[in-house]
């Protein structure tokens, strides 16, 4: 997108593709005829890798802040050149993997990723006891030296705390889920490029503001 007429105009008269650049586009900030416009998706981003790199901040933070990217571009954005996802209601890391990373729905991969995210996120925890039964339940152990982003234990486990067995631990690397946010913010630019990104908010350009972006006088 060319935006070296962004100068000459003022946040009102950005359009919602404009500020959709603005969001994913990766800069600092954006130069406008009344001030300059930021985005919180490169600072996060930012601070991700930096997380990534210290001893004391390395295991849980960049994670967290991982799935807050992957969540978020599930949240505001589809692709229009793929089958729209068939839950409506279904979680945003979920669309946010199959629109933008590939993964086809119902993938073990982003069964995954979704369970870790919610065990993180509401206990801190490894260990991911599902809600449902038709849920896959898993007890994970960190290894960045996996090929793969999960590796599988060879037991299925039930998430009965009374059966649970050292052979029912599944292996996921940190560094790929790392990876994986970064990439399917990629792909997301890349799809607004190529005029295949759909803005999905209910409040378009005002809520993708109001959410994401920060207007600076």
């Amino acid at each position: 997108m060319d935006i070296s007429e962004w100068k000459h105009k003022i946040l009102t008269e950005l359009s919602l593709s404009e500020l959709a650049y603005a969001h994913l586009g990766g800069a600092s900030f954006y130069q406008l005829k009344d001030g300059h416009l930021k985005s919180i998706l490169p600072i996060t981003l930012q601070e991700i890798n930096h997380a990534k790199h210290m001893e004391y901040s390395k295991n849980f933070v960049p994670v967290v802040g991982a799935f807050a990217v992957i969540e978020q571009i599930g949240f505001c954005y589809a692709r229009t050149d793929k089958e729209e996802f068939s839950n409506s209601a279904s979680s945003p890391i979920l669309k946010a993997l199959y629109y933008f990373a590939d993964y086809p729905e119902g993938h073990m991969d982003t069964k995954a990723v979704y369970a870790l995210r919610n065990s993180f996120l509401h206990n801190a925890s490894l260990m991911a006891i599902a809600q449902h039964k038709n849920k896959p339940s898993f007890n994970f152990r960190f290894d960045r030296e996996i090929q793969t982003l999960v590796e599988y234990s060879s037991v299925i486990w039930d998430g009965n705390i009374e059966s649970y067995k050292p052979e029912m631990t599944t292996l996921i690397n940190p560094n790929k889920i790392i990876d994986l946010a970064s990439s399917v913010a990629q792909k997301a630019l890349e799809c607004l490029e190529a005029g295949t990104l759909n803005v999905t908010l209910a409040g378009g350009q005002k809520e993708l503001y109001y959410r994401y972006l920060k207007h600076f006088s």
